[in-house]
Parts: structure tokens; C-alpha cells; sequence
């Protein structure tokens, strides 16, 4: 079987159901791109340190601080 959008042979079972390529379908945007599992964050997040966290707690950050130009 072949894509129906180029010439290439469709050689899994999934992308013959769909009858286009994971390539051609990449392409054309009718399959996402992967996405790396572990990706770092773009801006450093600091922690808000406030008063209700209790001492054995780890306070974890609600909105981002984004870094002041200096």
C-alpha cells in the first residue's frame, strides 16, 4: 500500500489504517511532532519562600519570576 500523499510504501499497520506516513503526515501538521520528555525550563524558577510554609516543607513556586534585566 502506498501514501496517498507520495510515492513511499505505508510499511505498519497503523499507518497503513491511516493511509499516510508518519513523514508526510508530520508535514502536513495531521501528526504532531515528538516532544523530548525531559525538556528544561526556559526561565529560572526561584522558590517563594513565605511564612505559612512549614519548616519541613519545600515551598513550590505558583507563578514563575521571570529575570530583571540588569
Amino acid at each position: 500500500m502506498k501514501c496517498r500523499y507520495c510515492p513511499r510504501r505505508l510499511r505498519t499497520k497503523e499507518s497503513q489504517a491511516r493511509g499516510y506516513g508518519l513523514i508526510c503526515g508530520q508535514k502536513l501538521g495531521l501528526i504532531p511532532k515528538p516532544t523530548p520528555r525531559h525538556s528544561r525550563a526556559l526561565t529560572h524558577v526561584t522558590p517563594v519562600m513565605t511564612g505559612a510554609v512549614h519548616p519541613d516543607q519545600t515551598a513550590i513556586p505558583i507563578q514563575p519570576q521571570l529575570p530583571t534585566e540588569e
